[in-house]
């Protein structure tokens, strides 16, 4: 059927008179002409002309049937769509123009340039829809079944996309659900040669102890805590690397007895090692310059050592993301920086960062900050650097002479499983399980592998204006549940069938579940084009995995995995690793809406509100130490209360109870 669909398809792109085109292609007589298909214009702004529908690479791409694709022409999987619904696709979107650009002008013109409307712009959406502006969604259950089904099967996105009016004006981009974002990365060569071989060399660094450990008193996990067993044996509270190491090997060795290897603390699937324990290593990676650096590079020499970091400056939030190990407490609660809302085993919804648990984190960080075992430099705004690439990818870095140049050495980093494992040495750095925790709120003393953040419904989406009536109404209904069909949903998330992808030949993922295989010519192609880069190929030549109203499948991703983030992969699904979700059996499992919909009133009340930036650079200021911090977290939390955080807490919460009814 596939096969036959695609026989259709590619014989309609040839009605196509194309500028550039060098070749007459055959055009089908069975086949209706423009002129015979619905128009529909679409305005999907993302602030990138290269992810817009529109082909606007600057390089033309020429199909397997002979058709060629330049500047200004539908991407060729958007074409493919167009003639299967018998649409003619006109996008009619300011390319480069972003999205809140984009719906600020619609809002003024009354949305009558455009049959949908596109962008990371849900909140906004939720507000004109529910001013009249939009369709209400909900009045054309039978036009979109399949949709309609979806939210039957995820009853709490269908709570989430509800605006206060009680009506679903928008279709969100729904990330991959129930799968992991960012996964901790780590040299595990480095921990096996510190804690399984005898074979380091002298060192003579040293640090200033100052984090006293969690997981102790009447939280402890274990009889002793190993970093209070390090900062026992420090000498003034100066710790050596040799003192810091052999601490932790005896303090493995007799709680851990019954591992193979001291290594299998913090590796593989039996990882069990806690913050504290991590944090213990880290001191043992700061404190062993000159073995690391002959490990690493080969030669003699010394660098400096960053035990923990983040890829870039746009990352540093990734910071409060270690206040989960501090016993479970929560900090986000959907995939945004700016998502500091949870919602509690009483269904009340919380702002993380007025939460006195967070407050105790806060110090945590600080003194493993001032103990030098995270990226100094991950909060500088001013450095553009891409650390990833400087403490991973340039370990062999010499000079003309054959002299090692490489200056810092990074240890582990938290960041996203396919371009970590792309871009890191093969075999060197490695998935590792995150540190176990309790769950505060779970009411049990199990301690599991947990992270807050999966990939989740996102702000991004389309909606319909409510000037469209008619067949285009009709038209822009169907495109909208074909996403949430099984065939529209492998054509978005796969590509044209027979062309990117075999639709018959089905790939297996490691959950057992089938999609379609990619094709050999989407790989060659952009091997040519994007250096190799197939998402990137797909979205920007092809028009595949927009950020439109769909849900993506891991399926796509997972084939394009080198092997060592495919293991990455399969360690965290097989272990079993917790996260949050949308049909969890427990409130503190939930994710939490990504934006709320808020009314006219609401609205204006935030605006004479200042919560936001200023209090999260205080934050930030407070963990560096710096000249210019305040002096405790109690300074922070006043600083929330004068910026009466009670009033905005009260009109979320009053939005989050609003989608419940």
């Amino acid at each position: 059927m596939y096969k036959k669909i695609l026989g259709v398809c590619l014989a309609g792109i040839a009605l196509f008179t194309f500028s550039g085109c060098r070749k007459n292609i055959p055009v089908d007589p069975n086949l209706p002409d423009d002129t015979s298909k619905t128009e529909l214009k679409i305005n999907f702004a993302t602030g990138n002309a290269l992810k817009t529908l529109t082909y606007n690479t600057g390089t033309p791409i020429t199909l397997p049937d002979g058709s060629i694709y330049t500047n200004g022409q539908i991407k060729p999987a958007w074409n493919y769509i167009g003639n299967h619904l018998n649409i003619n696709i006109k996008d009619v979107t300011v390319q480069g123009q972003t999205a809140a650009n984009m719906i600020q002008i619609a809002a003024a013109t009354n949305f009558e340039d455009a049959d949908i409307y596109g962008g990371n712009v849900a909140e906004t959406f939720m507000e004109y829809g529910a001013r009249g502006k939009l369709v209400n969604l909900l009045d054309y259950k039978e036009q979109l079944p399949d949709f309609m089904k979806y939210l039957d099967e995820y009853p709490l996105i269908k709570q989430q996309l509800t605006a206060y009016d009680g009506g679903i004006y928008n279709i969100p981009y729904v990330a991959e659900l129930d799968e992991f974002s960012k996964v901790f990365y780590g040299r595990n060569n480095w921990i096996e040669a510190l804690l399984d071989s005898n074979e380091v060399l002298p060192e003579t660094e040293s640090l200033q102890v100052a984090y006293a450990g969690y997981w102790k008193g009447a939280k402890a996990r274990k009889s002793t805590n190993v970093v209070e067993l390090q900062n026992q044996a420090a000498v003034s509270g100066n710790l050596t690397g040799e003192v810091a190491r052999q601490t932790l090997i005896r303090y493995i060795d007799e709680t851990y007895p019954d591992l193979k290897k001291r290594s299998d603390l913090f590796l593989n699937e039996t990882a069990l090692y806690d913050m504290d324990e991590l944090v213990a290593l880290w001191r043992v990676m700061k404190l062993h310059p000159n073995t690391l650096f002959k490990l690493t590079t080969g030669q003699t020499g010394s660098c400096e050592i960053v035990p923990f970091f983040f890829r870039t400056k746009n990352q540093r939030a990734e910071i409060f993301k270690l206040i989960n190990y501090f016993g479970g407490t929560r900090v986000y609660g959907t995939n945004t920086y700016t998502g500091l809302w949870f919602v509690d085993e009483n269904d009340t919804l919380q702002y993380s960062f007025y939460q006195d648990e967070v407050y105790e984190a806060f110090d945590y960080l600080k003194q493993i900050f001032s103990e030098g075992l995270i990226n100094s430099d991950y909060d500088d705004t001013n450095n553009s650097a891409d650390f990833r690439s400087i403490f991973y990818s340039s370990d062999l870095s010499v000079n003309s002479s054959g002299v090692s140049t490489v200056k810092q050495l990074g240890f582990m980093t938290f960041d996203f499983i396919p371009s970590t494992a792309a871009s890191s040495p093969t075999g060197v750095v490695k998935a590792m399980l995150p540190p176990v925790t309790k769950l505060e709120g779970m009411h049990d003393d199990q301690f599991y592998h947990y992270i807050e953040i999966p990939r989740t419904v996102m702000i991004d989406g389309w909606a319909v204006s409510k000037n469209t009536t008619g067949k285009a109404l009709e038209k822009a209904l169907e495109l909208m549940n074909f996403f949430f069909t099984d065939f529209g949903s492998n054509v978005q998330n796969f590509g044209i069938p027979g062309v990117m992808a075999d639709f018959d030949n089905l790939y297996t993922l490691p959950s057992g579940d089938k999609v379609p295989t990619l094709s050999s010519w989407l790989l060659e192609q952009s091997k040519i084009y994007t250096n190799g880069d197939v998402a990137t190929f797909g979205q920007q030549f092809m028009g595949i995995r927009m950020a439109i109203g769909y849900k993506a499948d891991i399926g796509f991703e997972y084939q394009n995995m080198t092997k060592e983030a495919q293991e990455g992969y399969n360690l965290y699904e097989e272990c079993g690793v917790l996260t949050l979700g949308y049909n969890k059996p427990s409130k503190l499992l939930e994710l939490s809406a990504p934006c709320y919909s808020l009314t006219r009133q609401e609205s204006a009340r935030l605006s004479t509100l200042s919560i936001g930036d200023d209090q999260i650079s205080m934050i930030y200021l407070y963990i560096r130490s710096d000249k210019n911090s305040v002096k405790s977290v109690a300074d922070i939390k006043k600083a929330y209360e004068d910026a009466n955080i009670d009033e905005y807490i009260e009109i979320y919460r009053s939005a989050y109870n609003r989608t419940k009814k």
